[in-house]
């Protein structure tokens, strides 16, 4: 086959994992040394693609970047100007859901930023034979699609070997913005991503802990993992 589509780890203190992502969250000044030079990257993915094939899959998503067991859950605090505003709350479900002959993972976020409204999404995932996980559909409050209907194509959430400065796009859907992800930061065990989509956000993932960090760039407002 061709690379990917054809066609409880214990919460650290509060004050570690700041420290943590001072740099992460900060943007240029870097959190590490480039991937070694000879990583894989995205070499061979074709991204997007419009139809998933089930026999490239794999049951469940395993990649240590971002591994999704049913039943975790990961909380994060929101905060902006020095202040808590508000909650973010990700819960891998335990039921799959079908899509494109996949059994997708199915991982819920509920958003509180403490204006009065929460917000829930859910994202499906799936992981191809090589470790490279994909976005194949989601379920939002404005949109919802699935990979290989109505023209939605599915696009990568994390590759299995992150490379520093590869781009992709994150799913290409008729009637939303295209959403795409760059590696702007890496060291080995920490890789930021910058994500463009209808706003452009900043996200950490720590290696056997998954996403640690996330920064609205565009409202000013940050997200630190504080149990998961």
């Amino acid at each position: 086959m061709t690379r990917g589509l054809r066609g409880v780890r214990r919460p650290r203190t509060a004050a570690a994992l700041a420290a943590g992502l001072v740099v992460g969250l900060t943007g240029c000044a870097g959190i590490g040394q480039p991937a070694p030079y000879d990583s894989p990257g995205i070499n061979g993915l074709v991204i997007p693609t419009p139809t998933p094939t089930p026999a490239d899959f794999v049951e469940g998503v395993d990649n240590p970047w971002l591994s999704l067991a049913p039943g975790a859950r990961w909380t994060y605090d929101v905060a902006e100007d020095a202040g808590t505003r508000g909650r973010i709350d990700v819960d891998v479900l335990d039921d799959t859901v079908p899509v494109a002959g996949l059994e997708a993972t199915a991982v819920q976020t509920t958003t509180d930023l403490g204006d009065g409204t929460t917000s829930v999404a859910t994202r499906l995932y799936a992981q191809d034979d090589a470790g490279n996980v994909w976005l194949v559909g989601s379920d939002t409050d404005d949109a919802s699609w699935r990979a290989g209907e109505d023209g939605a194509e599915a696009g990568l959430a994390m590759p299995a070997d992150p490379r520093l400065g590869d781009g992709w796009l994150s799913y290409d859907v008729p009637g939303l913005p295209r959403a795409s992800a760059t590696i702007e930061d890496q060291s080995s065990e920490l890789v930021q991503l910058r994500n463009e989509a209808d706003t452009t956000t900043r996200t950490v993932y720590e290696k056997g802990v998954g996403l640690v960090g996330l920064e609205d760039l565009d409202a000013g407002w940050t997200a630190e993992l504080v149990e998961g």
